[in-house]
């Protein structure tokens, strides 16, 4: 596999004896629970966004190339092989911004592992229970690595959903297949040495691609892993490796820490705005205070957003001119609570919404600005015209640990997100498919509810 010395204790190795190591009965069960929740949001969010224009050019790339119809492209009457289904789901799947994160990865954990768990594992024809271990343990490593790399990964300008992502997809692909230790290191490298996605190309289509590159990009390591395709074992911590040139605050400790950690799939945080996460607390705010205290938008008279400095970077375009644009921006997604629009839809977001006048007066009444020192939540502070002042500070980024109520919330979404492209009956029998995943041996039933056809009615 590679001439390269690794000693056993290696990060590398020791995350990918994790990853060889793990089975369906180990996981605990709030961690199985939400993994099935995610898995459920997924689709959702997939079969909303196979309509969208990225998701159709990657079609007609895949269409053009052509290809074994090894697996479903979710949400459509399409199949490719197993390569380009992941990667057009993936980026399907992120295309509206509206699929769930995580705190210790510091991205979007669901997004690349899952596409692989669906594509390869209809291909190789896994169990329900097999998906969910590859998803869980998937999600875990990109979690891990989170932990490992530290803040400065993603503040350098890494978007870790294409970076670490693809290590989660290389991981969930090599549980798949089976790998065994050493080769799951070298499924590891090969797909280390490919991890990228950068910030910059935040509010563009380049973002969700990020997810799906990911996600065909760990596909490709463990199969070329388990032909014996050489890589260094050592990725993670090797000079001029993944670590020493992607992060300035690599942590040992941090590591060893999250490394003994039984699982992290039960900490995801639900998205229920179609917009960037780092909107969502400033969102929720605005919205409390206006429906709280009655406030109509021209009673306002100027809006302060506190959030961490690291926000500027994400979500802080000043003017959106196209509606992806417009869940990057603070200012905009503020303008659009205090008008009421409704931000849980996707449908919402149009380049013409940009455009509205009232939304443009409301937005250049909100400054945002940079807490003193970092802290979780989203300051707003609203300003009236007669001079009174109301604050609310929110932070959206804590787990529910209420996990039937989750699953309710949830399933309202997946229907407001499917009901209208596929049917309500499919859509019910999907969540039926999703709370039980892991009692099916067969899912070929499973398989050929994803693949019903989008069609522009919203028939099937």
């Amino acid at each position: 596999m590679s001439n390269i010395p690794s000693s056993a204790s290696s990060p590398t190795l020791q995350l990918a004896q994790r990853i060889s190591s793990a089975i369906y009965a180990n996981i605990p069960l709030p961690a199985l629970e939400v993994g099935k929740q995610a898995l459920m949001d997924f689709i959702g969010v997939t079969i909303a966004g196979m309509e969208e224009p990225l998701s159709q050019i990657l079609i007609a790339e895949a269409e053009e190339a052509g290809g074994h119809p090894q697996a479903t492209i979710i949400g459509s009457n399409s199949r490719a092989n197993v390569q380009q289904a992941a990667l057009i789901n993936g980026s399907a799947g992120h295309a509206h911004d509206y699929d769930d994160v995580h705190i210790n990865m510091g991205g979007h954990p669901t997004v690349p592992v899952a596409p692989v768990v669906f594509a390869l594992g209809e291909h190789l024809d896994s169990s329900g229970s097999d998906l969910l271990t590859a998803f869980i343990a998937g999600v875990d490593v990109e979690c891990i690595l989170g932990r490992y790399a530290g803040p400065s990964h993603y503040a350098k300008g890494w978007h870790a959903t294409g970076t670490l992502g693809t290590f989660g997809a290389a991981a969930a692909a090599s549980i798949l297949r089976k790998l065994d230790t050493p080769t799951t290191a070298a499924a590891l490298g090969i797909a280390g040495t490919q991890a990228a996605g950068l910030k910059s190309q935040f509010g563009t289509m380049c973002k969700p691609l990020h997810a799906g590159h990911a996600a065909a990009t760990g596909v490709q390591a463990a199969s070329l892993a388990s032909r014996d395709f050489s890589s260094r074992l050592d990725i993670l911590e090797a000079n001029q490796g993944f670590m020493s040139t992607q992060s300035e605050s690599v942590s040992e400790e941090r590591f060893s820490e999250a490394l003994s950690n039984p699982a992290f799939a039960q900490n995801i945080c639900f998205k229920y705005h179609a917009a960037c996460y780092l909107t969502h607390s400033s969102i929720e705010a605005v919205s409390s205070l206006c429906h709280a205290n009655l406030f109509a938008p021209g009673d306002i008279e100027s809006v302060e957003i506190r959030v961490n400095a690291g926000h500027f970077d994400v979500c802080n375009i000043e003017k959106p001119t196209t509606g992806l644009e417009a869940k990057f921006s603070l200012r905009f997604t503020a303008a659009m609570a205090m008008a009421g629009i409704d931000t849980s839809s996707i449908s919402i977001f149009t380049d013409k919404l940009t455009q509205q006048p009232e939304l443009i007066a409301l937005a250049d009444k909100v400054r945002v600005t940079a807490h003193a020192s970092p802290k979780p939540e989203s300051v707003v502070t609203l300003t009236l015209l007669n001079g009174e002042t109301h604050t609310e500070a929110v932070n959206v980024a804590i787990p529910m640990t209420d996990l039937n109520a989750q699953w309710e919330k949830l399933e309202r979404k997946f229907h407001t997100l499917v009901d209208s492209r596929l049917g309500s009956e499919v859509a019910d029998d999907l969540v039926k498919y999703c709370k039980t995943l892991d009692e099916y041996d067969d899912l070929s039933e499973f398989y050929c509810l994803l693949s019903a056809p989008v069609t522009a009615t919203g028939s099937t």
